[in-house]
Parts: structure tokens; sequence; C-alpha cells
């Protein structure tokens, strides 16, 4: 009776902890972001928090470094429920919503402290429904931060850039604003960008100022202009399929993911200042901070800049950009 007994109990566990494993629901996340990088970790970071709010009911599988491929690619699988979140640009998330470029829009805040205000309070409300409405919920945003240019040459006023043959990102509210200044703006991938560099195809490089000193643009390209043009975010975003699989209690533990992006938020300007004062301090390295009257110029080429990107992308941006602007008064504007 005892070992007939025993077998029976540790049947039960077995039986019990298999019941158990079946409960937890795998996650692929998806991001081009390198693990060692401040997305990557508060990517890491806010998956755990993630798991931990569902009762250990949902396991996030990372996968960093575009190891499932590229953003294009990705948020496309996403949509289907191939893959089931995606840390993602800004221009990705606009391949889904056009209209979420918007926020990109060239000098569309005074400060920083009106354009937290405007994605701490507004950008959910705004783009949650039309991301969903293309099979993606909106987790949370986050901050990429300022650009800056990588060129050959110094850009220190609006003077300097013009013909210049810059890349930029593969969406409109950047080759829109550098046009309208003077430049040759070219779009192209970031995949794309060093080679055309090096082959003279472009003379500068626009992107991310942390990306771009992280993996040594300025190396390339000597003269670094930091300029405030755009204010770009990126979403976090998960399949409306997989979404709609989860329990209530999984969904709400879902939507810890946005509850830190301040900090991340505080890393990545922290983190542009070091790399531009580390920069300024290499050999053969400029860097610029446009400021007074060159500045102002440079602001004077946005309104311009933005009527076009509202036009680019037809009637449904106007009531969605109008939105973007009663946010901005309300947070001071």
């Amino acid at each position: 009776m005892g070992s007939k007994f025993l077998s029976a109990f540790a049947m039960a566990i077995l039986a019990a902890n298999v019941a158990a494993a079946a409960d937890v629901v795998e996650l692929k996340y998806a991001t081009v972001a390198p693990e060692s990088t401040p997305w990557g970790k508060h990517f890491a970071k806010s998956s755990e928090a993630a798991e931990n709010a569902s009762d250990d009911t949902l396991k996030i599988d990372m996968y960093f470094s575009s190891q499932l491929g590229d953003e294009p690619t990705v948020v496309r699988q996403v949509v289907r429920g191939r893959i089931d979140i995606a840390g993602q640009s800004n221009t990705a998330t606009a391949l889904v919503v056009p209209e979420f470029a918007l926020l990109a829009a060239p000098f569309l805040f005074k400060d920083v402290e009106q354009s937290d205000c405007v994605f701490d309070n507004h950008v959910q409300s705004i783009f949650g429904p039309l991301l969903y409405d293309k099979g993606l919920v909106l987790l949370s945003y986050m901050e990429i931060g300022y650009p800056s240019l990588y060129s050959k040459t110094p850009v220190q006023t609006v003077a300097d850039i013009q013909d210049m043959k810059v890349r930029v990102a593969p969406s409109s509210p950047y080759p829109l604003y550098w046009n309208e200044t003077g430049a040759a703006a070219l779009p192209l991938g970031g995949a794309d960008s060093v080679p055309a560099l090096k082959t003279g195809r472009v003379n500068a490089l626009h992107t991310s100022t942390v990306f771009g000193l992280a993996v040594g643009y300025h190396k390339l390209a000597p003269h670094v202009t930091y300029l405030p043009s755009h204010h770009d975010i990126g979403a976090v975003v998960m399949s409306k399929k997989t979404w709609l699989e989860l329990t209530p209690e999984q969904q709400e533990a879902m939507m810890v993911m946005g509850k830190d992006v301040s900090e991340l938020r505080k890393t990545i300007r922290d983190t542009e200042q070091v790399l531009l004062e580390k920069a300024a301090g290499e050999d053969g390295i400029h860097v610029y901070r446009p400021s007074g009257e060159a500045l102002e110029e440079f602001k004077s080429h946005a309104e311009k800049a933005q009527i076009a990107l509202v036009e680019s992308i037809g009637e449904s941006a106007v009531p969605i950009w109008e939105q973007i602007q009663a946010a901005i008064k309300e947070c001071g504007g």
C-alpha cells in the first residue's frame, strides 16, 4: 500500500507541475537594439517586471540585435502574431500607422518638459486606438532622444548644409525637413548608412545621438552637430492576436512595461551628454551646438516641413495633428 500510495502521490505532483507549466504563456520579444544599450537594458528590465506582475504566468524571451529580422520585418510579423512583442523606432511604427510619424515633426516641442508632458499624458490616448485598429497594442512609448548630424565638413549654420548629401531615416519627417533647409536628403536604412558615407553617396549621417556616437559614426565623419530638430520616440507594441489570448490579469501585467519610461528617458539624456563630451575631447573630433541666431534659422524651416508632413500622410493625418497640437497647448504650448 505504501509504495502504491507514494507512486500515486508522485504522479499527482508530476501532473500538477505539467499543468502549471502548460499555463505559462511564452512570448517572443524582438528588437534591433543590442542587449548592452540603454534600450536593450530597459526592455529586459520591463519584461522581467511584466513577468513578475503576472505571477510568473508569462515568460518573455528576448531577441536582441535584429535576431528575428530588421524592424520592417519584425513589425509585420507582430501584426500577424508570429512575433508577440517589439521594441521599435518611430520609423517602424509609422509603417503600420503613418500618423505616428507626426510625433517626429521638426521642432514640434519648445523643450523637453513639454514633450515629456505630451508623451506621458497623450500618446496612449491618441495613438493607442489607431495601432489597435491595425493589429497592435501600444504597451509603452520609449525615449530615443535627440539626433545629431555626423558630417565630413563643419555644420554650424543653415548655410553650411546647402546641397550637402545627408543620410536620413526612411520616414517622412526627416527628408522633408532637411530638404527644406537646402540639404539633399537621402532616406536610407541603418545598414546602408556607413557604406553610403564611405563611398561618397552621402557626406553626412543624421541619426540618434546615442546610437551614432556609441557605434563610432564620428570616427568616419568627425564633425558632430547636436541639433534638437526632432524629438524621437519609439514604441513597445504587442500583437493584438496575442493580446486577445491573454487573461485580463496577464494583459494588466503587460501594461507594466509602460510604467518606468522616465528612467529610460533620464538614461538616454544623460548618456547623450556624456558621449558628446567624450567625443569633444577626442583628437580631430569637433562637436557643435547651434544656438542663438543659428538655431533660430534652423527652426525657421520647421513650419513648412510640418505642413508638408501632414499633407504627405493625407487627410487622416489632419485630425491627429489637431489632437497633437491640442496636447501641446495643454502642456504649456
